[in-house]
């Protein structure tokens, strides 16, 4: 309906659920990316082997995308299967064809995830790979305590960190404007949108896919954590025995943990805080007191999702390690 100059548009509510679905599957290129490129450093020196008997960039590169392909099918599949007894268990309608549709964007989330980790594998090089991976010697740092010492592990895998980083802050971001909406607005904020009165209601469904996309992100920290005492198995092996207990330890992996949470919450705090007060035109109160309570809580789930890779350290064959050094 149209009268004079103001236009109501009520497919608004639709695609701002949309664009929150659609958060999902960005933080899910962002997961099976960093999980693809932690694989292909791991297997570095199996690269290195195919391609010294032969293997052409272009092999590697498929091959590896490939398996990552095969992984989306089998995640689309379990979708589909999934999909349809959920849907009927909620009330909602779901056909299998409709269910179906989850193979391909499972399928293109995996292959878009993979093409830099591919583009990495297919540049494999046979000489490097025998190599250990040693590099230059720099400026020397000094840890004085737990979280210099954190700060400087974070900072050793940049790429892996900002992944980290982005993954949580799409779902702070997402949750933090939500609540904005819900709170200070009561549920409907009105805006500006080219010239035009646009109104936006949130709904249950839209509480499901932040919340969705704020577990994703924590996931991701984890993984990130987790790739990250993998690749130093050795080095937290020699730590411990020069005499650092595994509480000591634990307490250095939840600390690079919280640093990376408090990043990622501070982000994306700020990101729905600055969305929600530019589309309303207003900042109130409130939306502060929001923001600072989603950072808050940013910071305590990832915390307590570093507790189980932490909890890890008691399991590293330390003598194993050790004699491989």
């Amino acid at each position: 309906m149209k009268k004079g100059v103001a236009v109501a548009i009520l497919n608004a509510v639709d695609k701002a659920s949309l664009a929150l679905f659609t958060l999902i599957l960005v933080v899910c290129v962002l997961f099976v990316g960093n999980a693809a490129t932690a694989a292909v450093r791991g297997r570095r020196r199996e690269l290195g082997v195919l391609a010294a008997v032969g293997w052409r960039r272009s092999r590697l590169f498929a091959t590896a995308l490939g398996e990552l392909a095969g992984i989306g099918l089998v995640a689309g599949l379990l979708a589909a299967a999934i999909a349809v007894p959920v849907a009927a268990g909620l009330g909602l309608h779901a056909s299998p064809g409709r269910a179906l549709l989850a193979v391909p964007v499972a399928m293109a989330v995996a292959v878009v995830a993979g093409l830099a980790p591919s583009w990495l594998a297919a540049r494999a090089d046979p000489v490097s790979s025998v190599r250990p991976p040693v590099v230059a010697a720099g400026r020397a740092h000094q840890p004085r305590g737990i979280t210099s010492l954190a700060l400087l592990n974070v900072a050793r895998t940049p790429g892996r960190t900002l992944t980290g980083v982005a993954s949580l802050a799409v779902g702070i971001a997402a949750l933090t404007m939500l609540t904005a909406v819900t709170v200070a607005f009561r549920g409907v904020v009105v805006g500006s949108l080219l010239g035009d009165a646009v109104a936006v209601q949130v709904r249950s469904v839209d509480y499901v896919a932040a919340g969705a996309t704020v577990a994703l992100g924590v996931l991701a920290v984890a993984d990130v954590v987790f790739l990250n005492i993998r690749e130093r198995a050795a080095e937290l092996a020699t730590m411990r025995s020069f005499g650092w207990h595994d509480s000591t330890l634990a307490r250095l992996v939840i600390t690079e943990g919280t640093i990376i949470g408090l990043v990622g919450s501070l982000a994306g705090a700020g990101l729905g805080l600055g969305g929600a007060a530019w589309f309303a035109g207003q900042l109130p109160a409130r939306l502060l007191a929001i923001a600072a309570a989603a950072v808050a809580a940013g910071i305590i789930i990832t915390a307590a999702a570093a507790l189980l890779p932490a909890a890890l350290l008691r399991r590293l064959p330390t003598a194993h390690l050790l004699a491989e050094e």
